[in-house]
């Protein structure tokens, strides 16, 4: 008799069939279905983007016309698509920021995705303050290089600061969401904000 797959590999597999490079596709797919989060012709950055299913996917929805940034530490040396654009480079790195400008053109972005992450050692008050630093550093980028009327969709741990993370945001953007995508594996503290349109 067969075995199921385990819940936990249920969208590894299925990412696999379709041909996507990665589960965290269905993250997007998850707010993209719900939401309308990404329109053809937006250009959009996306950071933590390796191994690039989410690149993938966003570059379908947004079309030709449009563009995505795909930044990551890891080296992505293949072709994801032809308006996928990507950079090796650092968030903490001052020069991220000018290749990821660069890359856009001088223009600003409509939205930016971070599904960063650090390595994790499984100690709690490690790993929360090195995922901590990483949201500060997409809502810094985001600052600088999203335009007005544009959105965000960025990932976190579950934590008490999230409370704090998310009032900021209501600051800035008109609507905030907390989302936990399907695709979340099961016993996973990850927790996306989805926060939409830029003031």
């Amino acid at each position: 008799m067969l075995r199921k797959h385990p819940s936990k590999d249920y969208y590894t597999t299925l990412a696999r069939k379709l041909g996507l490079l990665s589960r965290a596709a269905f993250k997007l797919q998850y707010i993209q279905k719900r939401y309308g989060f990404l329109k053809p012709g937006d250009k959009v950055i996306i950071l933590g983007s390796a191994p690039g299913g989410m690149a993938q996917l966003a570059a379908r929805y947004v079309g030709p016309r449009g563009l995505v940034v795909a930044v990551d530490v890891k080296p992505q040396d293949f072709k994801i698509a032809d308006n996928v654009v990507s950079i090796i480079a650092d968030v903490f790195d001052p020069e991220a920021m000018g290749k990821i400008r660069e890359a856009l053109k001088g223009e600003l972005a409509d939205k930016l995705i971070s599904d960063l992450a650090p390595n994790l050692t499984g100690i709690r008050e490690v790993d929360m303050p090195r995922q901590l630093g990483l949201v500060e550093a997409a809502l810094r980028i985001a600052k600088e290089l999203v335009r007005k009327g544009g959105s965000l969709y960025i990932k976190l741990f579950e934590s008490p600061e999230v409370k704090s993370i998310e009032y900021r945001l209501r600051l800035s953007f008109q609507r905030v969401k907390r989302i936990v995508p399907t695709a979340t594996r099961k016993h996973s503290s990850e927790v996306f904000l989805l926060a939409l349109d830029k003031k």
